[in-house]
């Protein structure tokens, strides 16, 4: 039983960093859309490739530097 809760709530946790995940991607998507700036795109798609393996600590890192 305790084995199936923690199998539960690790798939919880990681539904729950997949939605912040996409949500900044989607904030720094947009920018890279409608700025002409160079170094916002390459620096926003930067952050893009590694919120494909950023841990939560590493998001909630970038969530304060991005949604500040």
């Amino acid at each position: 039983m305790g084995n199936l809760l923690k199998r539960l709530l690790s798939k919880l946790l990681t539904s729950e960093l997949d939605k912040r995940k996409e949500i900044l991607r989607a904030k720094l998507q947009a920018q890279i859309n409608t700025t002409s700036s160079s170094w916002v795109k390459t620096r926003n798609q930067l952050y893009i490739d590694l919120l494909e393996i950023a841990s939560e600590t590493m998001v909630n890192k970038m969530e304060k530097e991005i949604l500040k």
